[in-house]
């Protein structure tokens, strides 16, 4: 499984890296959603994660972008330190397949998450 991960934070990105190692995944992240397509178009991605605000533009806007492309059919996980009630009234009407609250980040529950796209 090949994870693309957007996320503005470091910190967050290299737990993001270490978990997909440890699961055996390839993991491939950024802070910068310009370069969503590119790396979409360069690899064989399985899954994206986001985070809601990126360096150059929002969660919002980055899943309306995937959307509307050839790579619709994507899973898209959130990984947000927002509210529950936030994340619903940010992203009502856009497609996204699950999210993980930052706080509840433990290597359990990206695996039940991630486990859930896996194509194998």
């Amino acid at each position: 499984m090949r994870i693309l991960h957007f996320e503005y934070s470091d910190f967050f990105r290299r737990i993001v890296h270490d978990m997909c190692l440890r699961m055996g995944a390839d993991y491939i992240g950024t802070s910068h959603g310009e370069d969503l397509f590119k790396q979409l178009a360069k690899h064989d991605i399985d899954l994206i994660i986001t985070g809601m605000e990126l360096d150059d533009m929002s969660a919002e806007t980055l899943i309306a972008q995937i959307r509307s492309s050839k790579y619709e059919k994507l899973p898209v996980v959130i990984l947000t330190s927002s509210e529950i009630a936030g994340i619903h009234k940010r992203l009502k009407g856009l497609q996204f397949d699950d999210f993980i609250m930052k706080e509840n980040l433990t290597m359990d529950v990206f695996k039940r998450c991630i486990q859930r796209f896996n194509p194998e």
